[in-house]
Order: structure tokens, then sequence, then C-alpha cells
């Protein structure tokens, strides 16, 4: 069985201690901006809110809690994504599906117990083959 595709990574999660203090210094040391289309999700002011650098290639998404960051968001488009959730499926690791309105991911763990997000912007092409997942629910799926 051959490996799906990834584009890159997405974005990165990382917990930080206080949320505009980290915007700040993101934006001063490393020339990040937050992404307005995306700034909706911050709706409590803990996040996550979505940083991207200047040129768009690298996006970190901040949570303002304790503890480690979840891990890696890797990037697909609609036809990967599918790809990938029959690839774990068969492998028989659990995936967890999500309707974010304007990205569909999927997460899971590796065997270290690591979350992970594989996640697509290809929102409406997701949307039409998995319409059962409710805006904003994460769906079990596999075992």
């Amino acid at each position: 069985m051959a490996t799906p595709l990834l584009e890159g990574i997405d974005h990165c999660h990382l917990n930080v201690n206080n949320l505009q203090a980290a915007i700040k210094w993101y934006e001063h040391v490393l020339g990040f901006y937050v992404v307005p289309e995306l700034a909706f999700w911050n709706e409590d002011g803990k996040g996550p809110l979505t940083l991207e650098d200047e040129n768009k290639t690298a996006r970190l998404a901040l949570f303002e809690r304790e503890g480690y960051s979840k891990g890696i968001a890797f990037a697909v488009n609609a036809e990967q994504f599918i790809a990938w959730l029959k690839h774990f499926e068969q492998l028989q690791i659990k995936t967890v599906l999500a309707d974010h309105g304007v990205t569909f991911s999927m997460y899971f763990k590796d065997d270290s117990n690591n979350s992970h997000e594989i996640t697509s912007h290809d929102y409406s092409c997701i949307k039409r083959i998995y319409n059962n997942v409710e805006l904003g629910s994460h769906s079990a799926k596999g075992n």
C-alpha cells in the first residue's frame, strides 16, 4: 500500500503563556502577523489564533494554555485528504474529523501518543463528501 502524499506543513500548534504577548513577540522577532480570515477562531481570546510569516510559508496556531504543544498539522488537498482517511482506516488508526467552517481537519495520534493533524483548505470539496460532519464538531472515525 502506497502512503498518500502531503503538500507540506500547514501549521504548528504552540501553547503560550500569554497570547497577546506571544503575538507581539512573533511579530517583532520573526515578522509573523495574525491571519485575518482565521481570527474568528479566537472567540474566547485564548486561541487558536493563527499567525503567518510575510511570505506565507509558515503558520503557527497559538493557544494560551499550560502544558505541551499539540503537534504538527500537515497540509493536503482534498484528494489527498480522502486518501489519508482511507490509509489510516487500512492501518486501523483512529481519526477524528473536524469541520472548521473554512478548513477540514483529521486528528490522529502517533505511537507515542502525540496528537497530529492533517488539514485541507479545499473545504467545499471535502464538505460535499463528508456533509454529515457538523460545523464545529469533531467526529470519531475508524478504530
